[in-house]
């Protein structure tokens, strides 16, 4: 990967469109390879029912989907939530500071596989790709985990009374696959990083279980394959 990354600060930055692509190919595989043995079917059908859902509501004042967007003139700036399109495997966005592709205009690119939640500010432009935004509150309680005694699979809000409250938890991985990895990525915030993107404190694969200390308004990514348990 350092290798790859390297290549890529020597490239002309009309080649970076290129190399976007193979990143996410990577990042993509990278995923898959986490989560392959996964055993759970639970798991696939949590991945599908956001997706699902979505379509028992027709009444969002905001639902963008698949293209390049601008801030101040598609969307307003804000936090959005962003979810899988029904059918795909993986979705994905990248927020950019203009439309010209070089590497020096992104701020902030991933894939999931099943909801995340992006913060954007006026000016910048948002890429969607086999997912939807939508606005968190017109949801309703469509991902309000704040019940559930086990989180995995999605983007999930720390603090008091939201998806699980601060404090020390444990990871475990939901597959019997001893080989198998479970990731985890966690945010202080959404929008005070490098670049006015997410400020990320933390993020990495892991085997067996691992302990984390979540602090209030952070951000737990967790992939398929990762569980926390309340």
């Amino acid at each position: 990967m350092l290798v790859l990354m390297l290549v890529l600060m020597q490239n002309k930055k009309g080649e970076w469109r290129v190399m976007k692509k193979i990143l996410s190919i990577i990042l993509c595989a990278m995923l898959c390879i986490s989560v392959t043995g996964c055993s759970s079917q639970s798991n696939s059908r949590s991945i599908q029912a956001s997706s699902e859902n979505m379509g028992e509501n027709k009444n969002y004042s905001l639902e963008l989907t698949n293209g390049t967007f601008k801030v101040g003139e598609d969307l307003e700036a804000g936090r959005y939530i962003l979810v899988k399109n029904e059918g795909e495997y993986m979705g994905s966005f990248e927020i950019t500071t203009d439309t010209t592709g070089d590497m020096d205009s992104s701020i902030d690119s991933n894939a999931f596989e099943n909801f995340s939640y992006i913060k954007v500010k006026k000016g910048q432009y948002l890429q969607l790709d086999n997912c939807t935004l939508y606005i968190p509150k017109e949801l309703g309680d469509k991902f309000d985990f704040s019940d559930k005694k086990e989180l995995t699979n999605g983007m999930f809000r720390v603090g008091t009374g939201r998806d699980v409250e601060p404090g020390e938890y444990k990871l475990e991985i939901t597959s019997d696959d001893a080989k198998a990895q479970g990731w985890y990525s966690l945010y202080n915030n959404l929008g005070g990083g490098y670049k006015g993107g997410p400020d990320l404190q933390d993020s990495d694969f892991f085997s067996g279980s691992k302990l984390i200390t979540l602090r209030e308004g952070q951000y737990l990514s967790l992939d398929s394959n990762t569980k926390l348990i309340k």
